[in-house]
C-alpha cells in the first residue's frame, strides 16, 4: 500500500507539473496573438471602446461578470490557435466595465457572436456601432496586417 500511494503522488505530482507547463503556454501564445492584433482595438470618440482580450483569465472574468460561457468552452484554446478572437465592447464612460463581448473570425472577416449579459442581445446603438462602425475598421486593419506579414 506504501508503494502505491508513493506512486499515486509522484504521478499527481508529475500530472500538475505538466498541466502548469501547458498552461504557461497557453498563456504564452494567447498574448503573443493578442499583440499581434492589439491593431483591432478601437478608442474613438463612438461612444464605446473595444479591447482584445489579453490572457485567458480575462476571459474567464467577463464571463463570470455577464453570466456567459466566453470563460469556458476553450474559447482560449481557439483564440491562441488564431482561429478566432475575443474583443471586448466597453461603454466609453466606463471602460472597465463588462458590457458586451464579441466574437470574431479571422478566415471569414466576421462577427461570430455578440452579446451582453446572460447571452442577450446588445441594443441597436451598440450593435449599429459593432457592424457599421468597429467591423469594416478591424477588416481595414486586418488587410494591413496580413499585407505587411507577406
Amino acid at each position: 500500500m506504501r508503494w502505491h500511494d508513493i506512486r499515486i503522488d509522484e504521478y499527481h505530482t508529475a500530472k500538475a507539473l505538466k498541466d502548469a507547463e501547458e498552461r504557461k503556454k497557453l498563456y504564452e501564445q494567447f498574448e503573443t496573438v493578442a499583440n499581434k492584433y492589439l491593431a483591432l482595438q478601437r478608442n474613438l470618440n463612438d461612444g464605446f471602446i473595444v479591447v482584445i482580450a489579453k490572457n485567458p483569465a480575462e476571459l474567464i472574468r467577463e464571463g463570470e461578470l455577464l453570466h456567459h460561457c466566453v470563460g469556458r468552452m476553450n474559447y482560449d484554446q481557439k483564440f491562441a490557435r488564431e482561429e478566432t478572437l475575443i474583443f471586448f465592447v466597453r461603454d466609453i464612460a466606463k471602460p472597465d466595465v463588462p458590457f458586451v463581448t464579441l466574437e470574431y473570425s479571422l478566415t471569414t472577416r466576421k462577427i461570430l457572436q455578440c452579446y451582453g449579459i446572460r447571452d442577450s442581445k446588445p441594443d441597436e446603438t451598440v450593435l449599429d456601432f459593432v457592424n457599421k462602425k468597429w467591423l469594416p475598421y478591424a477588416n481595414r486593419k486586418l488587410k494591413q496586417i496580413n499585407k505587411a506579414a507577406a
